[in-house]
């Protein structure tokens, strides 16, 4: 079903384009019509860091800027960085999180009513005003709770992969498998042809987990080990491609787990942000080691990351494919209690909150 954008030109007609050309690549998705839009308060209920926790506070609504979308938010989930996000307001209070999903009630006529999931910064709160290009249509039969849980990771996952120019028929490793992260990695890696996914977890309890979600084998390891079960996993071929969230000590494993003339990109640092490398051992099997981070400025990265979603990724969405792994749904004024199960370390998979 092709939607009738208004034509316009600049940035922000391109953004339209691109996201009518999402739309499609979406097959049918959730549109309420734009006479069914309520008329707004002036204020909204937001949750705040910059305290300890998440505090449930009210704020203004905000205004879209040009180029700018005003949605009503209808779920979020939780990301690593909300985790810490204390340690960088300054003691500032501020509206949280960056990943939202819900329905446009502002900024373009044209797209009114329009379900969509994205990410923007001060994204807990019941208003979010986010960039165009930030946002991409939600499928008809996604709930809110998974349309939340899924841009992030599914424009990270696949933006690691193209980068590492990963093709059909190859072998990917994804290290922290189990990490939100991790378990959409496994599945684009498998929709886009890989032959033969491995996945890592610390945990013997979540390989059950991995397999579920695409993984051909799941290794129980984190240490130097892990490049010995690799390579036997392997008949010692290495892998093709490696998707690295764990960073630190582990950089240097994923080049050993890799085949000659592999690439290891650096996608997290759950492990921390420095590593120390063997530069031989890397020079030795001809090993690339890349790595990615998509932050809100310039806009256009997250923008073309999301469009590029479009060809492959969306449509497994759309039937089902590629699905998102939720942990935990709680109420928008639990958010205390789901920080805290984010915190702990034991979620399996994306912690979510719902506001409808």
């Amino acid at each position: 079903m092709r939607a009738n954008w208004t034509e316009e030109r600049g940035e922000a007609g391109g953004a339209i384009e691109n996201f009518a050309r999402i739309r499609d690549a979406c097959g049918a998705v959730g549109v309420r019509g734009p006479g069914s839009v309520e008329p707004m308060p002036n204020t909204m209920r937001a949750l705040l860091t910059g305290t300890g926790s998440l505090r449930l506070g009210t704020v203004p609504i905000p205004v879209p800027e040009p180029g700018q979308l005003l949605v009503r938010t209808a779920a979020v989930s939780l990301n690593n960085a909300d985790a810490s996000a204390d340690a960088s307001s300054g003691g500032v209070e501020q509206v949280a999180g960056y990943e939202f999903s819900g329905e446009v009630v502002g900024g373009d006529d044209t797209l009114l009513g329009q379900r969509v999931m994205g990410t923007a910064p001060a994204a807990f709160a019941e208003f979010v005003a986010v960039d165009r290009r930030h946002v991409v249509p939600v499928p008809e039969q996604l709930a809110p709770a998974a349309a939340a849980a899924l841009p992030v990771a599914l424009f990270t996952e696949h933006g690691a992969l193209t980068v590492a120019g990963a093709e059909p028929g190859q072998t990917v490793l994804v290290t922290a498998g189990s990490s939100a992260l991790g378990l959409i990695g496994i599945q684009v890696a498998r929709v886009l042809g890989a032959a033969r996914v491995l996945a890592t977890t610390r945990t013997a309890g979540k390989r059950a987990l991995l397999e579920r979600v695409g993984a051909d084998l799941a290794l129980c390891a984190d240490g130097a080990d892990l490049a010995d079960e690799v390579l036997e996993a392997t008949h010692s071929a290495g892998v093709d491609v490696v998707l690295d969230h764990i960073g630190g000590a582990m950089v240097d494993v994923a080049i050993g787990s890799a085949a000659p003339d592999g690439v290891v990109v650096s996608v997290g640092r759950l492990g921390g942000a420095e590593a120390t490398i063997d530069l031989f051992g890397l020079a030795r099997r001809r090993v690339r080691l890349l790595s990615v981070s998509y932050g809100f400025t310039p806009p256009e990265v997250i923008g073309d990351r999301l469009a590029a979603l479009a060809p492959v990724v969306l449509p497994a969405v759309a039937d089902g494919r590629i699905a998102a792994v939720i942990d935990s749904v709680h109420p928008f004024g639990d958010a205390a209690a789901a920080l805290d199960r984010l915190r702990g370390g034991a979620a399996e998979g994306k912690v979510v909150l719902t506001l409808t």
